[in-house]
């Protein structure tokens, strides 16, 4: 805990509590298998947890966030606020999801129809976690930017915009996200597809400058 900043104390947080009650969520659910009891364990106690995978690798309303994200946010070397930095990684992945797969990690037949990849509009975002775009954005940039030897947590794809209506301007729409994995490209590629879908058109117009509104 030291490593990142924290201090451990003699006085049980809000957040052990909090942190106990998601463990026993999930015993209780058969996602995770902890042999201690709950009750006896302290504020500096070390688990030791197996995750039970067929249960606890759900595909949806549930994120993942592997310790070596984990790490890369709580080590930035920026003047961001980390807290601030991990909610906008969290938000965006959860929507970025895990799509389910066959048992020999092969994809479905419908793959393209769930692309792991995040195009929501950064107004919303900012409205749900309480942020200014501002925040956001910067917020943005060091997930999309890689440093040194370690490389960027999210690839970013401008998209540009669209026109619905002959008779009305284009309009932009929000810029795609995805996780920098093998494989990224393909999930930009059915992300742009989808939306092309979701707004009833055939392409992609260039990106609107000066003060138009996103959709989306």
């Amino acid at each position: 805990m030291g490593f990142y900043g924290y201090k451990t104390t003699s006085r049980k947080p809000k957040a052990f509590k909090e942190i106990l009650d998601v463990l026993e969520y999930m015993i209780n659910n058969q996602m995770k298998e902890v042999k201690q009891d709950l009750d006896s364990i302290t504020y500096d106690t070390g688990i030791k947890i197996t995750i039970i995978p067929e249960n606890f690798d759900s595909t949806e309303k549930f994120g993942k966030l592997t310790s070596g994200q984990f790490d890369t946010i709580m080590m930035a070397d920026s003047s961001l606020n980390r807290e601030n930095i991990l909610m906008a990684f969290l938000y965006i992945n959860s929507y970025i999801g895990c799509r389910s797969r066959n048992s020999d990690g092969s994809e479905y037949e419908n793959a393209k129809d769930n692309p792991e990849a995040f195009f929501r509009s950064i107004e919303n975002m900012a409205k749900e976690l309480s942020m200014s775009k501002d925040t956001i954005n910067k917020c943005i940039d060091y997930l999309t930017t890689s440093s040194d030897n370690i490389p960027a947590l999210l690839v970013k794809r401008k998209v540009g915009s669209v026109q619905k209506d002959e008779n009305k301007p284009p309009q932009n729409v929000p810029n795609i996200y995805v996780l920098n994995k093998e494989g990224y490209q393909q999930e930009i590629e059915w992300a742009m597809n989808k939306i092309l879908e979701v707004y009833g058109v055939k392409e992609f117009l260039p990106m609107k400058s000066g003060n138009y509104r996103f959709i989306g």
